[in-house]
């Protein structure tokens, strides 16, 4: 009953995005989007505001309804007359044909990329099917905050005020928490997807660039390859298998900017409201948003300038309206006022906006130096060959192509590597394999086509690629300036490549719309089976989630769930498997944990325990409840008496440890 309940909201959107723009397919599909994000976010804030967050059967009829609120709402006078009613079926015909009839009258060069691309996103679409279905979330952020709290908040009923032991259990902003939990719920408790939103964000995004480029005029082929090349960037891909959330931010952005373009193409008002309710999803979604805000004024002007000159009053208005709507909607409940009320600060307590922000720099005259060098970190951090770098072959050549830079450093006295005091982990030139296999930025793309690109550029300037390349600009800039260099933070840029990709029109075109030697045709099959290649390994061999036994280790497919779920703290693993062992399913089991320790294994397979945190953040250490069952705890929060447990934490570990893990007891209470 439940899947066919989710299975049929999802065709509701699609249908109910149809009916409100049916153009073409890539608007059907991010209309959509949006749609069910808002349906599904809003229908989170009313339940949790009646303690009925948990509620499977009002999960299952609620977002229907709000989906009919949105759909009548777009029924207005002021919108009705701009719809255009075309069969959704004749859409996705046409959209086949356009795709045949252009693959027949390619070259043979362009037939090898074509083709290349395409087996290749096959294989890649293999690997990301098998993990996201068969193997269970475990990324650091997850297990200690994100997929924890969201696990709190079924137990609560709703995600009113909760101080956990990890402060983004609190502070977080919890729209997200709606999106992970309602396939969640439907589906009886299957961890593996909570993972639904990236996956799905990860085919809005291709299209949103498919989209956006379109409207900007890019012909077919151009902007048939850059769409495919979007999905074989590293960063994406990684994301688009985890429980991370940069990447579904990524998908809020590229659909707002597809949104101002198609605006200043068509003039329709729909695409306004859409923009606005989209901004307003965004910003719910994650403060990071706030590095588009410039990015995005730049594209603002752009796309309405040329409307305003005709009917400023009526643009001006719509678009405040839109963009009030959906910060009501989606911002004002999603956790920044209370935020504000707890702890004097939208983002949080000034523990957290001191580590991750601006704050930590200090003086004004500081965080410009300190920030620049972050431009000149980062920007190295871009020039890497991610993904093929799993390849201990190519690590060495990666090593060699950054002996002159290092060089450089040291004889300009750059303080890249040696001043750390801006850095949350310390710039290195060779950033250590954790790092660049569970966070890798551009890669091959990077260096193959997006140099090229920005070097043609300069060559020869185009006003509309020139703003989204400023928009690029300020975007990477203001995440150089306002937070500490942290080697993880390649995620952030996932968002960043979504006003990047229209300028790569120059390198695409170039490949597509000239005749070339036999040389030049080999240079280009080269790097696109380089740029495939790079997306096959950034999945088929990432550490966290190895899809075959590489590296000396076993596949994640034949792991335990407790060595899946810990694979990021090897050192931890049997002590978490002899808790599973020891703890019965419905224990009641008090947590002397701290802000790194992993708590979401500790729920169970079945999540039927109950967790109660001893040590919340800045709270200090609470009294164990008579309630209780057990206590589990680290011997840094309580100190071990005569009968606990010590459940095996390997404290001589080092080697694939990036924090060591803590040294864990198991006490009985009754």
């Amino acid at each position: 009953m439940y899947w066919i309940a989710f299975i049929s909201f999802i065709l509701m959107n699609y249908k109910v995005a149809s009916k409100i723009s049916n153009k073409n397919l890539e608007e059907i599909l991010i209309i959509g989007f949006t749609i069910y994000t808002s349906s599904i976010i809003l229908t989170g804030y009313g339940l949790s505001a009646l303690d009925l967050w948990n509620s499977r059967i009002l999960w299952a009829i609620v977002p229907f309804f709000i989906t009919s609120l949105i759909y009548y709402f777009f029924q207005r006078p002021v919108f009705a007359f701009e719809m255009e009613h075309i069969s959704a079926f004749k859409v996705i015909g046409h959209a086949i044909q356009t795709t045949h009839q252009t693959y027949v009258k390619l070259t043979g060069v362009e037939r090898f990329i074509f083709a290349c691309l395409f087996w290749s996103f096959l294989v890649v679409c293999a690997l990301q099917i098998t993990l996201v279905f068969n193997s269970p979330p475990n990324e650091w952020d997850s297990m200690t905050g994100h997929l924890n709290r969201v696990i709190y908040f079924l137990k609560q009923g709703s995600m009113s005020h909760f101080i956990g032991t990890n402060w983004n259990i609190d502070t977080y902003p919890r729209s997200f928490c709606s999106l992970q939990v309602y396939p969640f719920l439907m589906s009886r408790y299957n961890e593996y997807l909570f993972k639904l939103p990236n996956i799905g964000s990860y085919w809005i995004i291709s299209f949103g660039i498919y989209g956006i480029l379109k409207n900007l005029g890019v012909k077919f082929k151009t902007r048939l390859f850059l769409s495919m090349l979007f999905l074989f960037l590293p960063n994406v891909l990684m994301q688009s298998i985890t429980t991370e959330t940069d990447i579904v931010l990524a998908a809020y952005l590229c659909s707002i900017v597809y949104y101002l373009v198609a605006y200043r193409k068509q003039e329709k008002t729909i695409y306004l409201y859409l923009a606005g309710l989209t901004f307003g999803l965004a910003l719910s979604h994650k403060i990071t948003f706030v590095f588009s805000f410039i990015p995005l004024l730049i594209l603002y002007a752009y796309c309405f300038l040329p409307v305003i000159q005709k009917k400023a009053f009526f643009v001006f208005k719509h678009v405040i309206i839109a963009h009030l709507l959906g910060i009501v909607l989606f911002v004002a409940a999603t956790g920044y006022i209370s935020n504000f009320i707890h702890y004097g600060h939208p983002i949080g307590p000034p523990t957290a906006t001191q580590h991750q922000s601006v704050e930590r720099a200090g003086s004004l005259g500081n965080l410009f130096v300190q920030g620049s060098r972050n431009v000149v970190r980062y920007g190295f951090d871009l020039f890497n060959l991610d993904g093929l770098r799993n390849i201990m072959v190519v690590e060495k050549l990666n090593h060699m192509m950054k002996t002159p830079f290092r060089v450089i450093d040291q004889g300009l006295h750059l303080g890249l590597e040696r001043v750390t005091e801006f850095t949350i982990i310390p710039f290195t030139f060779d950033k250590r394999f954790e790092f660049y296999n569970g966070s890798p930025i551009y890669g091959s793309i990077f260096i193959f086509i997006i140099l090229p690109s920005i070097l043609m550029f300069i060559r020869r300037p185009n006003w509309t690629q020139g703003l989204f390349l400023l928009a690029f600009a300020i975007h990477f800039a203001t995440l150089a300036f306002t937070a500490a260099y942290d080697p993880w933070k390649g995620r952030y840029m996932i968002s960043s490549a979504i006003y990047l990709f229209p300028l790569l029109g120059y390198m695409a075109s170039y490949i597509f719309e000239r005749k070339h030697t036999w040389s030049v045709n080999l240079i280009f099959g080269m790097v696109v089976v380089i740029i495939s290649l790079s997306a096959i390994f950034t999945l088929g061999l990432n550490i966290r989630a190895l899809p075959f036994t590489a590296y000396g280790k076993k596949s994640i497919l034949e792991l335990d769930r407790i060595s899946a779920l810990t694979i990021n703290r090897p050192d931890v693993t049997k002590a978490y498997q002899n808790y599973e062992k020891l703890v019965p399913n419905n224990a009641i089991v008090a947590l002397g944990t701290i802000n790194d320790d992993f708590e979401y294994p500790l729920w169970g397979e079945k999540f039927s325990r109950k967790l109660i945190p001893l040590n919340p953040f800045e709270q200090g250490i609470q009294a164990i409840p008579a309630k209780a069952d057990y206590l589990f705890f680290s011997k840094q929060v309580f100190k071990p008496q005569q009968g606990d447990i010590r459940l095996g934490t390997d404290t001589t570990l080092v080697e694939g440890v990036l924090v060591r893990g803590e040294d864990y007891y198991l006490r009985k209470l009754h």
